[in-house]
This record gives structure tokens, C-alpha cells and sequence, in this order.
């Protein structure tokens, strides 16, 4: 009998403790849980290329975010811009099932298809960059691109008078080439947009709008073979930095032409483009900070995804630009990328 109740008495004192230890346990489950989870994470960056440069700064913040935030960070893009293999990457990022992407595209019906798909799979998508509007994508991080067109613009005006060339003279056009990636590109074209609007009443035309795909090579490739052909054009507006990565002496014929009373303007400051600008190569340039754009584009959609914090549809990262008055500072500013 006393047996008994001993054995009673135990198995009571067992349910007490076990009673007692279940919100304990369940903390702990949960924590580690939520350990599991922040280790699990995996957000993709996908810019457009591999070797346009101008995507490093990105790249070198995302990366520190992702490790302060303790979560994995993939790099991924073809090496030179192609939409096909971009798109196919993406379609690769979707089948493996990671946690969200930021990328660069156009607002085209492929890309658009290819991040809806995403989104209807669970996976957070924002842009940067080169936004997609029109697809399902969380949020864009970029410039304004549009004010970016007509701040350069209005640069281009500033340097004009300052060098004694009158913009309004009628009956006398200052004859204007157009550099940019590839049509279609939404940010590439509010660029060109936002200029143009500014250069209306001028006297500034353009002759000729010219496509590097997106290519850094193929762009030093095509303006030196169109001055050869035109050495006489008297602007050029470079929508992108895509030829900006070499030095002077590999642009024998742009050399020449800006030495000769050329005026180029355009948007993209890192420390190569401001080289070529103490050279006089360029005399005004319109920066977009990427480095924003890979930290907080990072942060937020990491914050959506863990706890369900809704972004602001469009994040604005303002501009800066480069003129003589700055151009010594800039440089000390921008150095050189440290990821090669």
C-alpha cells in the first residue's frame, strides 16, 4: 500500500515538472527555430552583367550586410549581359527555392513572366537598378532616373556657357550622340527622357543614339569606331559608364575629339570615370549610389522575409555629381573597387 502511494506520489511530482518546463522548452524550440531559419536564408543579388563594374559597390555592401545579418548571399549574372541567360538564371534561383532575390532588368514581358513566377512560388523579389514596374516584384531601390537625365542635362548647359558655346543660337545645332545600353532598359530610357525634356528649347539635337548591349567592351568598341566616322559630333551624353573603365591612351580617337573642344556629360561616378574627367575627357558626371543600394535593398527584403516588414514600394538613393568644383574631393572619395 505504501508502495503504492510512493509510486502515486512520483508520477505527480514527473507531470509537475514536466508541466512547469513546457514553456521553457517551447522558448527554446522556438529559438532554435528562428536560429535555423536566420542560417537558412539565402537572398540572391542578380545584376546584369558580371563585368560592368559599376555593380561592385553593390556587391561589396550586400556582402557586408549579409554577414552582419548572418544569412547566405549569392552573387549571380552573366558575365556579359545577355536577357536569355539572365532570365535562365533566375529561373534557376526559383527552381532551387531560395528566399528572395534583388535584381536588375528590364520591364519587358520575359522578365516580367519570370519574376511573377517567383513571387507565385513564395519567393521575395525587389529590383535595383533597372526596375520592372509592371510585374509583382515587392519593391525597386534606385535613382530617379528620369531627374537623373535632367540633372545631367543641366550640367551639360552649365559647361556649354562656361565655355562660350551658345545653346540657343538658332539656325546652328550642336549635333548630339546618345550612348546608352540597350532600348528598352526602363532606367536607361527615363535617363534619356529626363535629358532630352531638359535640351528641348535648345539648340541641341541628337544625331544618333547608339546600343552597347550592355557591354563595357563593345562600348569603347563603338565610340571609338563613331568618332573615326564623325569626329565633327559636338556632345555626347553617356546614359551609362560603360566605356569609363579604361584609361585615356586606350580611347585614341575620344582623346582627340576632347581635346579638339568635345563636350561628354554622363551618369556613373567611380574613381575611372573621374580619372578620364581630371584628363578632360569628361567634363560633368551625374553618380548613383550602389552602395545603398546592396545594404538597404539587402536589409529590407531580409526584414520582409523574417518579419513580415512591408517596404515602401519605390527607395530612393539620391545622386551626386562631379564638376570642377568637386572633382579633387571625388577622387579622394572614390577609390579604387577593392573586388576585382
Amino acid at each position: 500500500m505504501f508502495a503504492q502511494k510512493n509510486k502515486i506520489l512520483i508520477i505527480f511530482i514527473l507531470i509537475l515538472i514536466t508541466f512547469f518546463n513546457l514553456p521553457a522548452a517551447a522558448e527554446n524550440i522556438d529559438q532554435q527555430e528562428d536560429q535555423k531559419n536566420e542560417q537558412e536564408i539565402t537572398i540572391a543579388y542578380v545584376p546584369r552583367s558580371l563585368d560592368n563594374p559599376i555593380f561592385l559597390d553593390a556587391y561589396e555592401h550586400a556582402q557586408e550586410k549579409a554577414i552582419d545579418l548572418g544569412i547566405n548571399l549569392e552573387w549571380v549574372a552573366p558575365f556579359a549581359y545577355d536577357a536569355e541567360e539572365q532570365i535562365d538564371i533566375i529561373e534557376s534561383l526559383i527552381a532551387r527555392k531560395v528566399d528572395g532575390m534583388v535584381i536588375s532588368v528590364n520591364n519587358t514581358p520575359e522578365y516580367i513572366n519570370v519574376i511573377n513566377k517567383a513571387v507565385e512560388a513564395g519567393i521575395a523579389v525587389a529590383t535595383f537598378d533597372a526596375d520592372a514596374p509592371d510585374s509583382k516584384r515587392l519593391f525597386h531601390i534606385g535613382i530617379n532616373n528620369y531627374k537623373a537625365g535632367r540633372v545631367t542635362a543641366e550640367g551639360l548647359l552649365d559647361v556649354l556657357k562656361n565655355n562660350n558655346i551658345d545653346y540657343r543660337q538658332q539656325g546652328k545645332y550642336l549635333n548630339t550622340m546618345i550612348m546608352t545600353g540597350v532600348r528598352g532598359a526602363l532606367n536607361l530610357d527615363s535617363r534619356i527622357e529626363g535629358f532630352l525634356d531638359r535640351v528641348e528649347n535648345t539648340n541641341i539635337r541628337v544625331k544618333d543614339i547608339i546600343e552597347n548591349q550592355d557591354s563595357v567592351n563593345l562600348s569603347v568598341e563603338l565610340l571609338e569606331q563613331y568618332l573615326q566616322q564623325n569626329p565633327d559630333i559636338d556632345i555626347i551624353f553617356f546614359v551609362g559608364g560603360w566605356p569609363f573603365y579604361v584609361p585615356a591612351e586606350a580611347l585614341p580617337n575620344f582623346q582627340k575629339w576632347a581635346e579638339d573642344g568635345g563636350i561628354a556629360v554622363g551618369i556613373d561616378i567611380f574613381y575611372d570615370a573621374l580619372l578620364l574627367q581630371k584628363r578632360g575627357l569628361l567634363q560633368y558626371l551625374v553618380g548613383q549610389d550602389m552602395a545603398t543600394m546592396g545594404s538597404k535593398g539587402l536589409s529590407t527584403l531580409y526584414n520582409y522575409i523574417m518579419y513580415d516588414a512591408l517596404p515602401q514600394e519605390y527607395i530612393e538613393t539620391g545622386v551626386e555629381v562631379a564638376n570642377e568644383q568637386n572633382l579633387e574631393r571625388l577622387l579622394q572619395t572614390h577609390r579604387p573597387w577593392r573586388v576585382k
